[in-house]
């Protein structure tokens, strides 16, 4: 029996994210799991969608103006996730700089 790593099921989640078939969010799939499996299984689908959010807006930005950029993003359904993501990440920058407490 092969073994999977956690790179293959983030793989395979984002398949299944990407044709929209949440089976890994049916209630009866998670009952099979512990609660430390339920938890990882989170890890891993917030890991997938993250995945699949960002290849949704996958561009190169060189051709585009900023108004074109901000059309592109607001057209992913993922617009959400790619904002919060950004915002975390510009305020774990500022904190690196010292720019905040």
């Amino acid at each position: 029996m092969a073994k999977w790593t956690k790179e293959d099921l983030i793989e395979f989640l984002e398949v299944l994210i990407e044709h929209d078939v949440p089976v890994y969010n049916n209630p009866y799939f998670r009952r099979l799991l512990s609660r430390d499996q339920n938890l990882f299984m989170n890890q891993s689908v917030r890991e997938a969608t993250g995945n699949v959010a960002y290849k949704t807006v996958d561009f190169s930005i060189d051709e585009f103006s900023d108004e074109d950029f901000w059309e592109m993003i607001d057209r992913t359904e993922y617009r959400d996730l790619i904002e919060d993501n950004a915002a975390q990440a510009i305020l774990k920058m500022a904190e690196r700089f010292n720019l905040i407490n």
